[in-house]
């Protein structure tokens, strides 16, 4: 009898489980394919307010207003342009040497204050928040969290009906071994997500008015960067976005077609002067006001006094913690 019990919840869990997979269809905004994800829109917009008010509050914004008002003006055009024009579109510049750019679901983007120093001109940047806006209409971000949610239903289906996947003597199940895992298999996106991005970017960039081969000038830019994360360990642009060497051929095939469906080629904007007084001053390296480390003391301009550091320990300064 328990038996039985134990096979009807089983079926009853299994039987909403799989309710829940047929109700989690929805269409892909860039491709209209109908496509398995276990995040709504709203759900969406609430996780990425979410960690918009984390990524704010850990890594600090650079301050710098007139900086920050011209990266969401360029944005912003590219977003209007989108597949997805009506989310509430954010942009800021992110307080960190690292060179990287990222986005999270719901329409938030980042550029670093380190890859802008890095950057050649608007086009080329009008690539990178082109690159980032595709990861979010394309639902990248919500693609993966839905491959993750799919293989945890998987392994709890089958701990369901195979007892022998169940943790036993206190040891833990595969269930639970490939959770903890779930996470570094999505940390960063696949090589057809990337390329999809970068041609959207093009995409983008060509219908807000820019020159579309910023896409491809800013992956041999940042495909040049050897290092793969700075002291602190924070990842760059190479440990998050692979292959951008073999990159830049790929979106050239995009950049001929939308070139040749273009009528006034002369009217794309580079803006290699503009975007460089843009950038004048930018802070590079460590920012002095956070605080610097000189030997095995930690500096801080508001401290007014020196801290001292336990020796053979790294130090990680961030917005508001110093560990």
């Amino acid at each position: 009898m328990a038996y039985l019990l134990q096979s009807r919840a089983g079926r009853l869990l299994a039987a909403v489980l799989l309710a829940g997979v047929a109700a989690a269809c929805a269409t892909n905004p860039v491709t209209g394919s109908r496509e398995l994800v276990f995040m709504s829109e709203s759900q969406e917009a609430d996780l990425g307010r979410s960690a918009d008010a984390q990524i704010r509050s850990e890594m600090g914004v650079y301050e710098d207003a007139a900086l920050q008002e011209y990266i969401a003006r360029v944005g912003n055009e590219l977003a209007a342009v989108s597949h997805r024009p009506d989310l509430p579109w954010q942009f800021a510049v992110i307080d960190s040497p690292v060179v990287n750019a990222f986005a999270v679901p719901g329409g938030y983007i980042y550029l670093t204050r380190g890859l802008l120093a890095y950057l050649n001109d608007e086009a080329e940047l009008a690539g990178v928040l082109g690159h980032e806006i595709g990861h979010v209409t394309a639902r990248h971000s919500v693609q993966a969290y839905s491959r993750a949610a799919g293989a945890q239903m998987g392994l709890l289906l089958g701990q369901i009906f195979v007892p022998a996947m169940r943790p036993r003597y206190g040891a833990p199940g595969v269930g639970d071994a490939a959770g903890q895992g779930l996470g570094l298999l999505f940390l960063k996106f696949g090589r057809d997500d990337e390329r999809q991005a970068d041609r959207l970017g093009a995409e983008y960039a060509v219908a807000s008015g820019w020159d579309p081969h910023g896409v491809g000038d800013m992956l041999t830019t940042l495909g040049r960067i050897a290092d793969t994360t700075d002291r602190r360990g924070t990842p760059n642009w190479l440990a998050t976005h692979p292959e951008p060497a073999d990159r830049v051929a790929g979106v050239a095939g995009t950049v001929e077609t939308l070139l040749a469906d273009t009528s006034d080629l002369s009217a794309l904007r580079v803006d290699r002067a503009g975007y460089l007084a843009r950038v004048d001053g930018i802070v590079y390296g460590d920012n002095p006001e956070q605080g610097v480390v000189r030997g095995r003391e930690f500096l801080h301009p508001a401290l007014r006094l020196p801290l001292p550091l336990p020796p053979r320990r790294e130090v990680h300064n961030g917005a508001e913690l110093v560990i």
